[in-house]
């Protein structure tokens, strides 16, 4: 297990969705901004019918007692499993170690972090062009990659 509160950066991996020549989170469509740091938030706001004495306290993400956090897994493998996971033959996808710092909770089989930056990418799909305007934006190495098959074939 790691401290939960880092100084220095450890690295995960993780997945992005290349919109243009722009970052986004791979389940929610979070833009990740180019030359800062991206900020974990957590948006588990309750509803306007919620009971006041059943409203959740507010926390700094990563907080144990939610699911919040920028997530990252431990190994490429699983990473590389949600990239065919997600393909869409319209998706470029990067694959990419990431900077977690801040508070950062292990979990099984990944990570949950504060703030977090790519630190490199594999350009699952795309050109030689779009990897250098990603190489550009980030200030990050960017290689060229082979877009990923999808997990399911068919229709049904």
């Amino acid at each position: 297990m790691t401290p939960e509160h880092r100084a220095e950066a450890l690295l995960g991996w993780r997945i992005w969705r290349v919109v243009g020549d722009t970052l986004r989170a791979t389940v929610w469509p979070t833009e990740w901004p180019a030359l800062e740091r991206f900020e974990a938030e957590c948006h588990d706001r309750p509803s306007p019918f919620t009971e006041p004495d059943a409203l959740p306290s507010p926390h700094r993400s990563p907080d144990r007692g939610c699911e919040c956090g920028v997530y990252a897994f431990k190994r490429r493998e699983d990473a590389e499993l949600l990239a065919r996971e997600k393909v869409d033959h319209r998706d470029v996808l990067a694959l990419g170690r990431v900077s977690l710092w801040g508070r950062v909770i292990e979990t099984e089989r990944g990570f949950r972090a504060e703030r977090a930056y790519p630190y490199d990418l594999l350009l699952l799909g795309g050109t030689e062009q779009l990897a250098r305007r990603l190489r550009n934006r980030y200030a990050v190495d960017v290689s060229l990659g082979l877009a990923p098959r999808p997990l399911h074939t068919g229709s049904g």
